[in-house]
């Protein structure tokens, strides 16, 4: 009796993660409707990725769910950093490459059962958005704590996929889409003041 009561409790707190996560990334589909047309391409994309791995959890192979944690997380990561380096125009044959590592490190880990391929794609997107954010403090330092507030629940997303806890994972998940794309809409409206800044100086 209690083993089935905590059982129910296991599901009803991983439907709750899962319906989070989807949350969020419905969410960030709807806030990303103001960015540049390539950063909304690919905060768009990043939230598929995420809303699809929501819906891998909610079904009954568990297996099915590790292998989109290790999978889906890498490429949302991957445009997500494509969004905020590249808010106007990418070139076509980095963000190629950058995808192509992202599908690549997901499939190998999720295939040959090496979780630390996609584990270590992951990090290196943390610590790319971290020194993004790093590097961005003087311009827009707002911009830069959500980055790496962003970065860090990354990594802490990869890390919990890594020890099996698939609902931590998501959550962190959910906060690192919405910190992405709340970090994009701070720097772009920073950018803009800047501008008007210097426009009105440059007439007076």
């Amino acid at each position: 009796m209690r083993r089935a009561y905590l059982y129910r409790m296991v599901f009803l707190f991983d439907s709750l993660c899962a319906l989070a996560l989807l949350f969020s990334a419905i969410l960030s589909w709807w806030m990303a409707a103001d960015s540049l047309p390539n950063a909304r391409i690919n905060l768009r994309f990043a939230a598929m990725m995420l809303a699809a791995f929501s819906a891998a959890r909610g079904l009954p192979s568990s297996a099915l769910a590790l292998d989109a944690a290790l999978l889906m997380p890498s490429l949302a990561a991957a445009a997500a950093f494509l969004a905020l380096s590249f808010p106007r125009r990418v070139p076509v044959w980095l963000s190629c490459l950058i995808l192509s590592a992202a599908l690549a490190a997901g499939l190998l880990a999720a295939l040959r059962a090496m979780p630390a391929l996609a584990f270590g794609y992951q990090t290196s997107a943390a610590v790319a958005l971290a020194v993004w954010g790093l590097s961005r403090f003087g311009e827009s330092p707002y911009a830069a704590v959500l980055v790496n507030l962003g970065a860090a629940s990354l990594l802490s997303g990869a890390m919990a996929a890594m020890n099996g806890s698939l609902s931590a994972a998501m959550l962190f998940f959910a906060a690192f889409l919405l910190l992405m794309i709340r970090a994009l809409q701070a720097a772009v409206a920073d950018k803009r003041g800047r501008d008007s800044v210097f426009v009105s100086r440059a007439r007076a």
